[in-house]
């Protein structure tokens, strides 16, 4: 069973897109391009975990729904 995670994309984002190429559920693009999370929590799966190492900017930061553990980075 996957864990739930609460994801944010923070302000250094750079809208290059690799999150939304790798988990289009999670990760929308605002009108500026750059990335957002649709909706919180979020599944912890294999194409999520892969959207936050792509960024090249780590502008992502996950933690765990329920014990508010930092996940990502």
């Amino acid at each position: 069973m996957s864990r739930e995670l609460e994801v944010e994309v923070g302000p250094t984002c750079i809208s290059s897109g690799y999150c939304r190429n790798f988990a289009p559920d999670v990760f929308g693009a605002k009108e500026d391009r750059k990335s957002y999370v649709k909706a919180n929590p979020v599944s912890e799966t294999p194409q999520v975990l892969e959207a936050f190492e792509s960024c090249p900017v780590e502008a992502i930061t996950a933690k765990d729904a329920g014990t508010g553990e930092e996940v990502f980075p």
